[in-house]
């Protein structure tokens, strides 16, 4: 939980105070050296001590450190913005520079609006997102979420724009083969987008692979196969939320590359920059910005510091790392921590172990054959947190998973250039947790 800072008040009594960090490893005041098991929040993609980056930051603050993209470019957002559309699947060449990954679904969104707008469709409003994902905390992005305890308290604010349940094999209703089911669960937005009155809907929303809500769920490629068509049978834009699945989490350079599936808008965000500058992007395809075009439709939107130079600077230095070598060690690396968990199967309280890449969900339940969820009451989340902080490690909990209130989780997300002796620690702490859990609690 994010806290506030406040003259004179001192700290937050439960957060300790990292006072420097190198490596895996977060230090904090009193000296206790702690590995950070889920990259801040699947952020810190190359670690805590990433050579040359201050360099870059005093190189480009002294040539410019801030100019209006409303009326000047440089050249460090040029070169970033030809970096990023040379990255990018497909025909998605052109983008958006913002701050956050929020603000760059909102970006996603703005743009999908107008796309249509251009087009005369002016009756295009509806963003169909899915159940228990997240993408942003802002109120556009929160309102194509579905992460019921983030969307509470501010449900007056939000639009009411419709659901359809998530990627979640583990929990899918369907039957049949893996082909069939995913078949099956795309079709809930076949029935949502004829229901809602495909005039009226603008886009869809979903992370390719799903994010800190249900980590590491993904469907069969069929699933997305599925998506891509029904979205251009209906006319939808398709976006694609890879704030934090792309570049580099899940073994591929983006997470939709396993489906082989190009959307139209992708939200990028966290691993842009590897946490060392503020930065997010939003990667537009060719046929939305000429649909623009060719209607002189202009996109007024922006933020102080879009495309800020430093930031710039920072992410371009930063994307040279996500090279075809990374990516296959990042998928031996997970291999390895997947190999090291291997004993929770055998848990009595943990249901499903999902690893892509360095990205692995631990899914926590009172019954492994009827899949029970534990009643949220009992924090087991928080109580397998604490016992692995206790053993050193930093990890990820979360819950909500199943219905928005209930199922308890664990993310494991490390830097993708964690060393072996990093993804060990992890891996014992971890099972020990779980472990110690188990026997004490339930």
């Amino acid at each position: 939980m994010t806290m506030f800072y406040k003259w004179g008040a001192g700290r937050h009594p439960d957060h300790p105070t990292v006072t420097h960090a190198h490596d895996e490893y977060l230090v904090t005041e009193s000296g206790a050296e702690l590995i950070d098991a889920a990259a801040g929040a699947a952020v810190v993609n190359f670690g805590h001590s990433l050579e040359g980056v201050d360099e870059v930051m005093a190189r480009q603050a002294d040539r410019v450190g801030y100019v209006s993209t409303s009326y000047f470019t440089t050249p460090a957002v040029e070169s970033l913005a030809d970096t990023l559309a040379s990255m990018a699947p497909g025909s998605l060449n052109n983008a958006f520079l913002s701050n956050s990954g929020s603000e760059a679904v909102e970006t996603a969104i703005k743009l999908a609006r107008d796309y249509h707008v251009a087009r005369g469709d002016h009756a295009r409003e509806t963003v169909i997102g899915r159940w228990q994902s997240y993408h942003g905390a802002t109120l556009g992005a929160l309102s194509a979420s579905g992460n019921t305890g983030r969307r509470t308290t501010y449900k007056p604010l939000l639009r009411n724009w419709p659901k359809i349940p998530p990627a979640y094999p583990y929990r899918w209703p369907h039957e049949g083969t893996p082909t069939e089911q995913a078949v099956a669960a795309a079709a809930e937005l076949e029935r949502l987008i004829r229901q809602e009155g495909p005039e009226t809907v603008a886009a869809f929303i979903a992370e390719p692979v799903s994010g800190s809500s249900i980590p590491a769920a993904h469907p069969h490629p069929a699933y997305y196969e599925e998506v891509r068509r029904i979205c251009d049978e209906y006319g939808v834009l398709f976006i694609a939320d890879e704030v934090m699945v792309g570049f580099g989490r899940t073994g591929r350079l983006f997470a939709c590359d396993h489906f082989d599936v190009v959307p139209d808008l992708m939200a990028l965000g966290k691993g842009i920059a590897a946490g060392y500058a503020p930065i997010s992007a939003t990667m537009v395809r060719d046929r939305v910005v000429e649909a623009l075009e060719d209607a002189d439709q202009p996109f007024y939107h922006g933020h102080t510091f879009s495309g800020n130079p430093v930031s710039s600077a920072v992410a371009d230095h930063v994307l040279e790392l996500y090279t075809p070598a990374l990516l296959e060690g990042v998928r031996e690396r997970g291999d390895r921590l997947a190999a090291g968990l291997e004993s929770l199967a055998e848990s009595p309280i943990v249901g499903e172990v999902r690893q892509i890449g360095l990205q692995i969900g631990i899914e926590l339940v009172a019954d492994r054959e009827t899949k029970a969820p534990f009643d949220p009451d009992a924090e087991v989340r928080t109580r397998v947190f604490d016992r692995t902080f206790e053993n050193g490690v930093y990890v990820y909990p979360g819950g909500g998973s199943v219905d928005g209130h209930r199922g308890d989780h664990l993310m494991l997300a490390p830097p993708l250039n964690s060393s072996d002796a990093a993804l060990d620690r992890i891996a014992g702490a971890t099972v020990e947790a779980v472990d110690h859990v188990a026997d004490r609690y339930i």
